[in-house]
């Protein structure tokens, strides 16, 4: 009677086996016909960055029987207005929002009582201590602030944006040090970075609406801080590691 063997699996079957399991236990890597491993890595840093620009809504209405007369009083204000901001060099004036609206008799909605014309006025600057004097001035001759906003200017956002490409990079980097180590490689080597624009420039403006005072002079202001957060992805090569014998079951 003949005793029937199972069929031995070869040791390069157990190695292929355990290199593999190897690769999924690293989340992004990939074992390569060469023997180096590919890492696909994504790098992140954020940082809390001072506001430096101010952006002041104001507005100007006026009511009367005759559309025209509350017209007339609005295009006044908002001309004097003007002519003020345009004292100021640092401060960039716009006007926005013109609107009319008929004030109805509560009693008899066919019948028009009166007139409400209304604009507004948006005021930008760098400059908080000459946009704040101006708004004072601006609010003892028929203007409200309806909206104070802070943000971050175009030059202060590309400033930061080049500090934190280095720090997303020198992350991404540290991954794939630790990784590599892991996996007992001796070197590494990129082979593509990719910064994705959706994934920079996210600040979080700080939203201030405030019920300002007529007789105040300036409003009180604090410009707060945005948040500006970056990610790049990359990929990079492991390269050295010894072969790792995996012992069968």
């Amino acid at each position: 009677m003949q005793t029937r063997h199972s069929r031995p699996v070869p040791v390069r079957s157990w190695l292929l086996t355990g290199l593999a399991a190897l690769a999924l236990a690293l989340p992004g890597s990939a074992i390569s016909s060469d023997g180096s491993t590919t890492l696909t890595l994504t790098g992140k840093t954020e940082r809390q960055v001072a506001n430096d620009h101010m952006t002041v809504l104001m507005t100007t209405e006026a009511r009367a029987p005759e559309a025209a007369t509350a017209a007339a009083a609005v295009n006044r204000n908002m001309e004097a207005a003007l002519a003020r901001a345009a004292e100021h060099d640092a401060v960039e004036a716009r006007t926005i929002g013109y609107s009319t609206r008929a004030i109805h008799d509560s009693d008899d909605r066919s019948r028009i009582n009166a007139w409400q014309v209304q604009q507004n006025l948006e005021l930008n600057s760098g400059d908080f201590d000459g946009l704040g004097e101006l708004v004072g001035n601006l609010q003892q001759h028929e203007l409200t602030v309806s909206q104070i906003r802070f943000s971050l200017s175009p030059e202060a956002r590309q400033e930061h944006r080049e500090a934190m490409i280095e720090e997303a990079m020198e992350d991404l980097k540290e991954q794939a040090r630790v990784i590599a180590r892991s996996l007992g490689a001796t070197h590494l080597r990129t082979l593509d970075v990719e910064l994705p624009d959706e994934h920079y420039d996210r600040p979080q403006p700080m939203m201030a609406m405030r019920a300002m005072d007529e007789s105040a002079s300036q409003p009180s202001l604090e410009a707060g801080h945005s948040t500006l957060s970056l990610s790049l992805r990359g990929r990079l090569q492991a390269l050295g590691a010894e072969t790792l014998r995996v012992t069968p079951r």
